[in-house]
Order: structure tokens, then C-alpha cells, then sequence
């Protein structure tokens, strides 16, 4: 049987299979020598009588082969393989033009599934296609018609996935990254997050971004939480810092950022110039909220840490089992009697023999002779704290001494000279009182 002969048997195959309403691209040649007869014959593949659906449509892009009407650069296969002339392995076909695509495969660790499996055509249309690089549907669409997770579209959306544009952060074919990421950690957000670039060159930079990127607490595609984050933004720091929240809950006063969970009123989630992620340094970051605080700084005489900007030094920023969230115990009253452990907060930085020791010539310079004023005050039943004379922050007489001091519903205004060897004080405790270390003054008991 001629070629010829063989092309017009087939056709009128076709014809009648297509006047019977059965689709003719369910045809499958039964020999190798009607295929061969048929990719060899004079005829062209696309005309009014065969494969006419090619030809391009409105809105519709060929594959360039089929453009070119070399329609034999895909249909080729010598041995038959019962159906299209093209190989098993749709890869055979189709790198012999995409190199490109052929050199990722082969250096990379994961591949896509279906080009895994030959199947190109799984995503392509080899021939025509409304859609960018021939796709079968919208990029959107094709990858949720395999990858069926209705997650991915709820809550709040990532921007390429609301768009679409899952290719933006997945290679469709072949990467050497998880998942097959087009780069690895925070590389990859940073092709549309630049804005981040520059912060990662801060003096510290928070531990997840460094170890699994933006991932660790950010969802890549949606969530139900602002900023996709993983859990509710008042539990997720508390996801890796158990410590700190256990140390909250089991404080009896808190710090209201830390038991609301409020941690980037205080921290950046991400990088900053301060030790433990602050977003400014410490005092101005309390004075935000403690606004009235501020005004310590325009006094004279101020307290060490105050002066050092260092609140944390007697505060703990999470919570505290004393009052005004203080590190250690503090008498929180006027009047107190003197105990081992009342005053640990002042032996952070101070001797404890300030207050113990009766005479001294060195640990004091509040002091008559030899005589030590401070344990005289505050070293009985019915001592006077440290608060009485002294404000813990600042002041604008020497010493730190107050201006006043609240008694009961009263404030009592306190008077302090200071002299090269001692000094006086005028308070409603007592008559003006003067003490001098080199020439001790002498009062009748």
C-alpha cells in the first residue's frame, strides 16, 4: 500500500469517526506503518479537513513549532508508541529545545512531580494557549488544581498568592531549595521586601530570621492573623520564649506590654542597634508610656541608673513579685523595720554595711564623727526607709535629698544644706539637725 493511499484511508477514518459525533483525537494508529504513513504524507497537519482546532485562536498564543507548522520537531518518534508519535517520557520531547530547562533539572535536588513523572503536558498545552508560557490555566488555578489547600486562600492573603503569582517564590520546575523555593531564607522575601535589606546589617538581628527565615513566624501564603503571622501576636514571641512567659505569669505584678502580650511595644520583631531587639534605648522607651517620667532628667542630681538611662536596672520590664515591678524587695512605706532581705534591691549597687555598721570612718559620708547617720535612721522597729529622705529617681538638692515627702495626707517639705564637712536638714520630723564629719556635733539625748 502506497503512502498516499495510507494518508487518505486514515482520513477518511477520521471523517467518519467525526460524522458519528466520536471526537477524532481519541484516534490511536493500530500500526507503526500507519503512523509513519501518516506524519509522512504530502498533506499539511493543520487545514480545513485535519488538526484545524491549531490554528490560533483570539487571545491565544502557538507553541512555536506549531506556529512554524513544524509540527514534526514534537511528533517524531520513529518506533511507534500507540499514540501521537511523541515519547513516554514528554521530557525526551521537550528539552531537545528548552536546554535551559534540562541543565535545572538535572542540578537540582527537587523537581517538580510532573516533570519527575515526563508529564509536561500536565501544566502545558503543547499547542496553543490563552495563557503565559502556554499554561492550561491561570498560574493561580493550575497549581490549587494539584495542590488543594483551601488555607492558602483565606484570611489574610500573601500579595503573589492573592495574585496568582505563585512563581514569584516556587520554581515551577526545579530547585536545589525546599519546596523548591527559588532562593533559600530571607532571600527570598527580600525580592519584594527591600525595604528589609538595609535592617539586616543592624548590630542584632532577631534569632528565627538568622536560623529558618521570615517562615518561622510569618505563613507564606495566608492567615487569620495580622501580618499572616502563625498564631495571635499576642502569643507567638511566647512560642520560643517559654522562660519569659512563664517568669509573666507567675509575677504578681506585671508589666502591662508583657501581660498583654504587647512585646513590640518594647522590641523589634526583626533587627535593631540595642541589646534584646529594644526599638530605642531603655528610658526613652519607658518614657513613651511613663511621659511624666521624663522630667527627671532636667533635675540636678539623679539617681545613677536614671542618669545612665538604665530603668531595668531596679525595674524588670516583664513583671515582678514587688511593687512597682522592682527587681528585688524595696520598703514601699514610710516607716519599716529593719530586716536581712528588706533593702536588697539598694545592695544591688550600695554596701549593705551602710545601713549596719554603727560607726564608720569610710563606708558613709552621712556621718557625725565616726557616728553612721544612715543606720541611726533606718536600722530600728520604726525606721525610716530610704524613700523618706531620698527620691529614688532625682532631685534638685544634693543627695538626691526630696523636696518633700508625703506623711500620711500631707506632704512635709524638707530642707538640706550641704557644707564641705556635713550639712544640715529642716523637716517636720525634727528641729534643724546638723552633723559634721571632722568636728562631730554634739546634741543632749
Amino acid at each position: 500500500m502506497s503512502n498516499l493511499t495510507t494518508l487518505r484511508k486514515i482520513c477518511l477514518v477520521f471523517f467518519f469517526l467525526a460524522f458519528q459525533g466520536v471526537s477524532a483525537s481519541v484516534y490511536s494508529f493500530t500500526s507503526q506503518e500507519e503512523y509513519l504513513s501518516h506524519v509522512q504524507g504530502p498533506a499539511a497537519c493543520v487545514s480545513q479537513q485535519c488538526h484545524e482546532k491549531f490554528t490560533a485562536g483570539t487571545g491565544k498564543s502557538l507553541h512555536e513549532p506549531v506556529d512554524k507548522g513544524i509540527c514534526f520537531e514534537c511528533h517524531r518518534k520513529k518506533s511507534y508508541s500507540g499514540r501521537y508519535g511523541i515519547d513516554a517520557d514528554q521530557r525526551e520531547t521537550c528539552t531537545r529545545c528548552h536546554n535551559n530547562i534540562k541543565d535545572k533539572i538535572e542540578s537540582s535536588t527537587s523537581v517538580h512531580s510532573p516533570i519527575m513523572n515526563g508529564s509536561c503536558t500536565s501544566c502545558h498545552d503543547p499547542h496553543q494557549s490563552a495563557w503565559t508560557y502556554l499554561l492550561k490555566q491561570s498560574y493561580s488555578e493550575l497549581c490549587s488544581s494539584c495542590h488543594k489547600a483551601t488555607r492558602l486562600f483565606s484570611g489574610v492573603i500573601h500579595k503573589p498568592v492573592r495574585d496568582g503569582n505563585c512563581g514569584i517564590c516556587h520554581d515551577p520546575h526545579a530547585s536545589n531549595y525546599k519546596h523548591r523555593l527559588v532562593d533559600a531564607g530571607v532571600n527570598l522575601c527580600f525580592i519584594c521586601h527591600k525595604e528589609m535589606v538595609q535592617g539586616m546589617s543592624r548590630k542584632y538581628i532577631h534569632a528565627p530570621i538568622i536560623q529558618s527565615g521570615c517562615s518561622a513566624c510569618h505563613d507564606p501564603h495566608s492567615g487569620n492573623h495580622e501580618f499572616r503571622l502563625k498564631t495571635s501576636s499576642d502569643q507567638l514571641c511566647f512560642t520560643c520564649h517559654e522562660a519569659t512567659l512563664h517568669e509573666i505569669e507567675q509575677s504578681a505584678q506585671k508589666h502591662e506590654p508583657a501581660r498583654s502580650g504587647k512585646c513590640t511595644s518594647c522590641h523589634s520583631p526583626h533587627y535593631s542597634e540595642s541589646r534584646h531587639l529594644l526599638l530605642d534605648s531603655i528610658d526613652t522607651l519607658c518614657y513613651r508610656c511613663h511621659k511624666e517620667s521624663s522630667q527627671w532628667k532636667k533635675r540636678r542630681f539623679l539617681h545613677g541608673p536614671v542618669a545612665q538611662g538604665n530603668c531595668v536596672a531596679c525595674h524588670n520590664p516583664h513583671g515582678s513579685d514587688n511593687a512597682f515591678i522592682l527587681r528585688l524587695p524595696f520598703p514601699g512605706k514610710f516607716y519599716a523595720e529593719y530586716k536581712k532581705g528588706v533593702y536588697n534591691l539598694c545592695f544591688l549597687c550600695h554596701k549593705e554595711s551602710l545601713m549596719t555598721l554603727e560607726t564608720t570612718e569610710t563606708v558613709t559620708r552621712f556621718r557625725n564623727g565616726p557616728v553612721n547617720l544612715h543606720r541611726l535612721h533606718v536600722y530600728q522597729q520604726k525606721g525610716r526607709t530610704c524613700r523618706a529622705c531620698h527620691d529614688v529617681h532625682a532631685s534638685d538638692q544634693d543627695g538626691r535629698i526630696r523636696d518633700e515627702f508625703p506623711f500620711g495626707q500631707v506632704s512635709i517639705r524638707l530642707e538640706y544644706k550641704k557644707t564641705k564637712t556635713g550639712g544640715s536638714c529642716l523637716s517636720g520630723c525634727h528641729k534643724e539637725r546638723s552633723y559634721d564629719r571632722v568636728n562631730r556635733v554634739l546634741y543632749e539625748k
